[in-house]
């Protein structure tokens, strides 16, 4: 029966991962060696939360067995095992299995990210992105594309085994703690930064979403920047379907390159097959001439670069399509809610034009009063009570953290709450505990990455939208935060030995195979001791906003309650609602492509208002033309889009 809990937690880390996995990617576009990886990696990463309690519990539960009380005390469960002093029994964990099963699970889960995130993931990366046509060709651009990265990692691990050398003997055993010290103390630089983000993020999100008002001006000013966006990738792909259209009258059926361009040609969207078709038309009447600048080779170059660009394109339309169907659907469902918030009959009056989701409209359909009632009584203050205590949790994290290193007082939170659970041998109150603290820090500096967005390179989307490389990257940070998020959790609850210096207590057995970080001499001498404590200044900076501030007054354009600025934005975000409410028609008019003239208006209408003019995509990638640069339209680095769905508006349902 003890084995039950273990085999649960894997089972429950595997469907969780199944759902995010499912919720971001697409497991029929994608392909089923970058599923794997990406969820493997996923799955590690989830199942530190479960496991980790287990672990716990069972070094205390060693530590009863080789270090017991001088008293005897009654048990508080029937499974004892006496244990060397006299008299005294040791209660067994409920969820107790063979030591040996940790032993090799924790050298699976290790070596397996650190692999994962070190050689196959970033190749992986590279050879999904690439345009090359042969399975040959992208193996060959992913090694290319990463002799850098590898080169400088190279250099980087000799100067540290030079200086670990020459400050100790240098053993095999040493030389694979030193590695393990070098690996976890990165992974502790980039832990500290997603915590000093999510620890305030998480909770002020949350109760930002208790602010209807709030919320709505903010879903209107992402509406003006994603219809920005939604212009500028319709003129990019409308620049490339040029560009395909014209190797199509240069590469002729009997031309070695044809099968290359047939594969971009399956890629292009429906809407621009028949451009395609009317232009080869024309050509074949003779209505249009068209010179070859390229030679064989060259044109080769241009097909793959056009093929990368062409695939990353396409992807982006598809997110902004489906992101704006979402984003409106959410717009018009706040300002619901803030109309009737001031109704006297406490009665919720519909006016959004789309139609409810299955479950509201179950739940609410001939029930107006408590329809009222849970949108604009009990939904709010649940979402402030939900903030604060979130935002107490946080505090705690963050007071922790600071003060981990101290044992004697003991200043932790957390080491506090698993000593009181340890000294009455309450296992489960110390797995639970620790399963829900572990939870909570994962949450936060997982959820930096869900909302982290660097430019159309990375950027985690719902509704099956993520492309592989996103996938990929995400699943890298999460391998390199695994071993760091249990090494930091451990020592907030004193029981690794480099913190407390007590060589009489049992540690984990992670902490056993892992070892402590003190092959680095650098890197013993204090540094993943104290530097943990900046995620207090990080903290800081974050509640305040002050990166968004910067980027603000940097030209990328962050919503600010107080500003002139993001007050404009969230008036032409009204106009758009307004617009969409008035052609309301069904999802697909929500969704449709902007016409050139429209494209064009908008333009206009930025230049004049902001000074800003869109990238042109014929100036970025067209083949055959060279045009003045252009200062492009910047979306928000704060936050990303709000939702993001499937490859057209009929399946963000899914």
């Amino acid at each position: 029966m003890s084995s039950l809990a273990f085999i649960f937690d894997m089972i429950f880390s595997c469907i969780v991962t199944l759902i995010l996995l499912y919720r971001c990617g697409d497991y029929r576009r994608q392909h089923p060696i970058t599923t794997g990886a990406v969820f493997i990696a996923w799955f590690f990463s989830i199942l530190i939360v479960f496991i980790l309690p287990l672990d716990i519990s069972l070094a205390v539960y060693q530590d009863c067995l080789d270090h017991p009380p001088p008293v005897t005390i009654q048990p508080p469960i029937v499974n004892l095992i006496t244990s060397n002093s006299t008299g005294f029994v040791c209660p067994r964990p409920w969820s107790y299995i063979n030591p040996d099963v940790y032993r090799e699970l924790w050298r699976v889960v290790y070596w397996t990210s650190q692999v994962l995130t070190w050689f196959i993931l970033p190749l992986m990366q590279s050879f999904c992105e690439t345009g090359e046509f042969s399975i040959k060709g992208k193996i060959r651009y992913a090694i290319k594309a990463n002799l850098i990265f590898y080169g400088v990692l190279t250099l980087l691990f000799v100067v540290l085994i030079i200086y670990v050398a020459t400050k100790v003997s240098l053993t095999w055993s040493y030389f694979m703690a030193t590695i393990v010290a070098a690996s976890t103390t990165w992974g502790l630089f980039l832990l500290v930064l997603m915590l000093g983000y999510g620890l305030v993020q998480v909770p002020k999100n949350i109760y930002n979403h208790s602010r209807t008002v709030y919320m709505l001006g903010h879903i209107q000013f992402k509406l003006s920047q994603l219809y920005n966006e939604k212009v500028e990738i319709e003129e990019r792909l409308d620049s490339l379907i040029d560009d395909v259209t014209k190797f199509c009258m240069q590469i002729k059926a009997n031309d070695p390159l044809r099968p290359c361009l047939e594969q971009i040609i399956k890629i292009v969207p429906e809407q621009y097959s028949n451009r395609i078709k009317l232009t080869m038309d024309d050509y074949d009447n003779n209505r249009i001439a068209v010179v070859n600048h390229f030679n064989d080779f060259e044109k080769e170059r241009e097909l793959i670069k056009l093929h990368e660009r062409l695939k990353k394109n396409i992807h982006i339309h598809n997110r902004v399509q489906v992101s704006w169907v979402q984003m409106i659907y959410e717009a018009f469902y706040l300002e619901d809610i803030v109309n009737n918030e001031k109704n006297t009959n406490h009665e919720f009056v519909r006016q959004n034009p789309l139609p409810p989701s299955w479950f509201r409209k179950y739940l609410f359909d001939g029930h107006p009063v408590l329809e009222w009632y849970t949108y604009c009584l009990i939904r709010p203050w649940a979402l402030r009570l939900l903030g604060v205590l979130l935002a107490i949790v946080s505090l705690l994290v963050i007071w922790s953290e600071m003060t981990f290193f101290s044992t004697r007082p003991v200043l932790s939170f957390f080491a506090q709450c698993v000593n009181t659970a340890r000294n009455h041998y309450s296992y489960f109150t110390i797995e639970v505990f620790c399963c829900l603290s572990i939870a909570y820090l994962c949450l936060c500096a997982y959820y930096t990455i869900f909302r982290i967005r660097i430019l159309d390179y990375f950027y985690l989307s719902l509704y099956h939208l993520t492309d592989d490389n996103s996938l990929i990257f995400a699943a890298t940070f999460l391998c390199r935060l695994t071993a760091p998020l249990c090494y930091n959790f451990l020592g907030m609850i004193h029981l690794d030995q480099a913190i407390t210096n007590k060589t009489d207590r049992d540690e984990t057995i992670f902490t056993q195979i892992m070892g402590h970080l003190v092959a680095i001499p650098i890197v013993s001498m204090g540094f993943n001791f104290y530097f943990p404590m900046l995620i207090c200044l990080l903290s800081i900076g974050t509640f305040f906003r002050l990166g968004s501030r910067c980027l603000h007054a940097c030209g990328f354009r962050q919503f600010f309650d107080d500003d002139g600025i993001s007050a404009e934005y969230v008036e032409d975000g009204k106009s758009l609602m307004a617009r969409e409410r008035r052609n309301y028609g069904g999802v697909d008019t929500l969704a449709h492509t902007t016409t050139a003239t429209e494209r064009q208006n908008r333009r206009r209408e930025l230049e004049e208002k902001y000074g800003l003019r869109s990238a042109s995509a014929m100036a970025s990638n067209n083949l055959h033309r060279n045009n003045s640069e252009t200062r492009r339209l910047r979306s928000s680095v704060d936050e990303p889009l709000l939702n993001a769905g499937s490859d057209t508006a009929t399946r963000s349902g899914k």
